[in-house]
């Protein structure tokens, strides 16, 4: 039997490699013209770019070989420890913030730390993401960075997100290691969730997905319209149709709720899917003709007057990731329905190298070699209050329909890539109804 799966990213194509492995057949159909989806790569002006910040510091021992066999034929992996930073008011404080405070202004330095130790003592009831940063780190700490930061990378205020989501992701210090934070030099130590990272040796982020090429099972340029359940069918925007014996969606959540036909979708599923909330980014990549750009890999912007949220140097990751003597720096400008940009898309290059200007990055505008922005409608899933209700009703429904859903946006969920990996091995598994050994492809 052929299952024909929605989507060449990360989870699909481990759909299909699952589900061959189970004696299955399988059809990837995705609307790009390759596979990859945002876990895809490109040359631009000679410098290699990926959709996307994309770095693998994964401690899956499966997806780490999968990766390491995707790159065996360029060269490998090259690991690097993670050299992190942020930009507050033209100040560049090392990561996390919350316990390297020392050289920021004393009255803040001081509201952080009394605020802190108010939070230790008198704890209050966590039912948003802004009370849980209250009670983490304090109100001032709260209302300077991640409050703002929020509002540029997740487009909402802080009191529209849930506490789903944090897991490790966010650093949860002691008042003891704030303190010492504020003291002293920079602190080295286990504070964040990533150490040390890993990147292909050549070819971007991409190369790591080389054990997953699904050859002629794949069908490129195929973006699916409507998805008939009635005949088993998928319809595509050429005219053209295919049908399906079995179907695993990773197309984003909210499409696929509005491209069902052959079915009665009530309306309360109707209205979940239009109540699912996203964000969309701008990447606006950056060539500059010099070498030593910035000595860190990524770096977070707290400033509320400047337009991206976040950078990375694709330059740093791996030798030849840029031509000799240049740099390459990506940065991320977020958008949603809840907060629409400031500037049109082809405008954003040249506000945000005025921005890299002003940071003390670039030095000037005749050193830029080449800029793009590129739009990507679907970036990350925002955990806003309405999610887990719209979840609850659109996903039972999809389940009777005999769709599998899997990935980032077909789940809905806060997936990095091993975790969209496994969604995908998952799916196969679901579809096959038998068991795949954990850890894919051997």
């Amino acid at each position: 039997m052929t299952t024909s799966v929605i989507g060449a990213g990360i989870a699909g194509l481990c759909a299909a490699e699952g589900l061959r492995r189970l004696g299955r057949d399988a059809v990837v159909y995705d609307a790009r013209p390759g596979w990859g989806g945002h876990t895809s790569s490109d040359v631009f002006a000679g410098h290699w770019f990926d959709e996307g910040p994309h770095l693998s510091f994964t401690r899956d021992e499966e997806v780490r070989s999968l990766f390491e066999r995707g790159t065996a034929a360029g060269g490998g992996v090259h690991e690097l420890p993670a050299r992190i930073t942020n930009h507050f008011q033209g100040q560049w404080v090392e990561h996390p913030a919350q316990v390297n405070l020392r050289g920021l202004p004393a009255d803040l330095v001081t509201a952080c730390l009394v605020d802190k130790a108010t939070a230790v003592a008198s704890p209050v009831e966590v039912r948003t993401y802004a009370d849980w940063l209250v009670a983490m780190y304090g109100h001032s700490f709260a209302e300077n960075f991640p409050f703002r930061y929020t509002r540029k990378y997740w487009t909402v205020e802080p009191d529209q997100l849930g506490v789903d989501w944090i897991g490790s992701r966010m650093q949860q210090p002691s008042l003891a290691e704030m303190v010492r934070g504020a003291l002293d030099p920079p602190v080295r130590g286990d504070f964040h969730y990533v150490s040390t990272v890993r990147y292909p040796r050549q070819g971007g982020f991409a190369s790591f997905l080389g054990a997953l090429d699904p050859g002629a099972s794949f069908r490129p340029g195929k973006q699916v319209v409507a998805v008939d359940v009635a005949e088993q069918r998928l319809r595509f925007a050429d005219g053209s149709s295919d049908e399906y014996s079995d179907l695993v969606s990773t197309m984003p959540l909210d499409l696929l709720v509005s491209r069902l036909e052959g079915v009665r979708v009530p309306d309360e599923v109707r209205d979940a899917g239009r109540a699912l909330l996203c964000t969309s980014v701008v990447l606006v990549d950056v060539c500059v003709d010099r070498s030593d750009l910035f000595d860190h890999e990524w770096f977070y912007v707290y400033d509320e007057d400047i337009s991206f949220s976040r950078a990375h140097l694709p330059s740093l990751l791996a030798p030849g990731m840029s031509p000799a003597g240049q740099s390459s720096i990506q940065l991320e400008v977020y958008h949603s329905r809840t907060r629409p940009l400031e500037d049109a898309v082809d405008a954003l290059p040249d506000r945000v190298v005025g921005e890299l200007i002003r940071m003390g990055l670039v030095r000037s505008r005749g050193e830029v070699v080449a800029t793009r922005a590129r739009e990507i409608t679907h970036a990350n899933v925002v955990f806003d209050h309405a999610r887990a209700d719209a979840l609850a009703v659109i996903k039972p429904f999809i389940a009777d329909l005999g769709i599998v859903l899997a990935g980032r946006y077909g789940e809905w969920e806060y997936q990095w890539t091993d975790d969209a990996a496994r969604s995908g091995w998952r799916a196969a598994a679901t579809v096959a109804g038998e068991s795949l050994a954990v850890g894919g492809p051997r």
